[in-house]
């Protein structure tokens, strides 16, 4: 093949590939997120979680740490 036809191939994919990713980002953006969050201590015990975008499941309890997991889906459970 020549050069140009492989170099528009790779653009067109990219192009793709960035459309896809901002399409995902929206959709994070938009709400469609949902589960729950789980807050670790230092040494890895589970402390705390949050649940978000699943309606009158949604809320928290205990302590918000950075060292954190996210199981996705209402149903999340740790």
């Amino acid at each position: 093949m020549k050069k140009s036809v492989v170099a528009s191939r790779r653009a067109v994919l990219m192009c793709a590939l960035v459309a896809s990713m901002l399409l995902s980002g929206v959709a994070i953006a938009d709400g469609c997120l949902q589960g729950t969050w789980h807050y670790f201590d230092a040494n890895g015990r589970l402390v705390g979680g949050q649940t978000v975008g699943c309606g009158e499941l949604d809320g928290s309890w205990g302590a918000v740490t950075a060292n954190k997991t996210f199981s996705q889906g209402c149903a999340a459970s740790y």
